[in-house]
């Protein structure tokens, strides 16, 4: 089987779109002899900041000298950016191999009457099979969307971290944040430990009493105390004073105080992972952190200058209140220029009224999704709140208008899936 040909039979299961529950792909598993149980993991689930997350795990684990997997969703510019071992992608011939191996399993689930697979199962079950193909010390693994009835959700974890819980995807998780909560709280496994990322108030207890009935040790990273914040367009640094390592100053490569907190997801969880057997020096920690990368997030491109060019993904409230915050502390006394395509199912009119406070001008365009939102819609929300608006449905003619830009800062948003895109004409690569 060729690459092209494995990636044709994967995207030919996003027909059957998203169908959460765990019977198949158990069942999908079992006819592979379960790789996932030849797996040490890190199991994560949350609103925002997953990514982060897991990027900054496997970047320190790595720098402890411990083969990692990590398996995340969606990519930027080609499928195999969700697999990756000590941080390099997949191969095309090792994905093709691996789906090679899949086929069987899912034919035969399909006879057993447990229907067609959808692509994030496929994912999953490859994810798994390749990471214990490679014999990895342990896999760090992103829950798709929710927790409880995710694809992920068959594992039992060295450790569960639930990061930050925000609204978002309430067609299927829920419409308040009590019924996102609950979703989420799905991967909290009996007597596995769960690093709880800083939440609302209620939300962080809520989630406790979840661990407690499931005896499963909470670590609450709220109860961490950071101060001497600096961020810069090349990080962020903080002085954190209770770690278990000692009072550590730390430098980050993703900027942002929202990645302070997705840090403190992993230095929460530094004695859990010693009780499994993953030791983390001080300094394995600190050049981690430092070395991290996590594209599409936040992203500086350095290649347009003198323009100042970032590419996020941020694609609902929480994550653009973010990106505002950020960049509020960047540049207190300067506005950007948007490029921005949002799909229709998020709260259009709530997230232009975000982003109006730090935009000079938007160009508006269509993400490359049969969701995207109206770019006339979404034009005459940002209208509405006073910013000039440029309409351009192409990508590619909106990228070369925000290119053409006299303002100083530029960011494009709204979207993973624009943001992939754009990274991939900017840099011309992806399939």
């Amino acid at each position: 089987m060729t690459y092209e040909a494995a990636l044709k039979y994967i995207k030919e299961c996003a027909k059957f779109g998203c169908k959460l529950g765990l019977e198949r792909i158990n069942a999908i598993l079992k006819h592979l002899d379960h790789p996932e149980q030849q797996l040490k993991t890190i199991h994560i689930a949350g609103t925002n900041g997953k990514g982060s997350t897991s990027a900054m795990f496997e970047a320190v684990l790595r720098q402890a000298g411990y083969k990692t997997g990590r398996y995340n969703s969606p990519h930027l510019s080609t499928y195999r950016e969700r697999f990756c071992v000590n941080g390099s992608m997949i191969s095309k011939e090792n994905l093709a191999l691996t789906v090679q191996k899949l086929i069987p399993a899912i034919d035969q689930v399909i006879k057993e009457g447990f229907g067609s697979p959808t692509e994030f199962e496929i994912g999953t079950a490859l994810a798994f099979q390749y990471f214990a193909d490679q014999q990895v010390d342990i896999a760090i693994i992103e829950v798709g969307m929710g927790g409880r009835f995710d694809a992920t959700n068959v594992l039992t974890p060295v450790l569960s971290v639930i990061t930050h819980i925000a609204m978002d995807h309430q067609e299927y998780l829920g419409d308040t944040l009590e019924k996102i909560a609950f979703e989420k709280a799905g991967i909290i496994k009996p007597g596995v430990p769960v690093v709880i990322g800083v939440q609302e108030p209620e939300i962080a207890v809520y989630l406790k009493e979840q661990a407690a009935l499931k005896e499963a040790t909470p670590v609450y990273c709220g109860d961490f105390e950071y101060q001497d914040v600096l961020i810069s367009e090349i990080g962020t640094e903080y002085r954190l004073a209770n770690s278990d390592l000692g009072e550590l100053k730390i430098s980050l490569g993703l900027i942002g105080r929202h990645q302070i907190e997705n840090s403190l997801n992993l230095i929460a969880a530094l004695p859990v992972l010693e009780q499994a057997g993953f030791t983390i020096t001080r300094s394995a920690l600190l050049t981690g952190l430092q070395e991290v990368v996590w594209p599409g997030r936040l992203e500086r491109i350095k290649t347009v200058t003198p323009l100042k060019l970032y590419l996020d993904g941020s694609h609902n409230p929480d994550g653009l209140q973010a990106l505002v915050n950020t960049f509020r502390e960047l540049y207190p006394d300067q506005r950007v220029d948007l490029l921005i395509g949002i799909l229709n199912n998020r709260p259009l009119a709530v997230m232009a009224e975000i982003l109006a406070p730090i935009t000079r001008k938007v160009i508006v365009t269509r993400v490359p999704d049969p969701k995207s939102a109206s770019e006339e819609l979404l034009g005459e929300y940002f209208r509405n709140q006073g910013v000039a608006v440029a309409v351009e449905p192409d990508p590619a003619r909106a990228l070369q208008l925000l290119l053409g830009t006299t303002n100083q800062i530029a960011v494009t948003t709204g979207s993973l899936y624009l943001t992939g895109l754009i990274r991939s004409l900017i840099f011309n690569i992806g399939d």
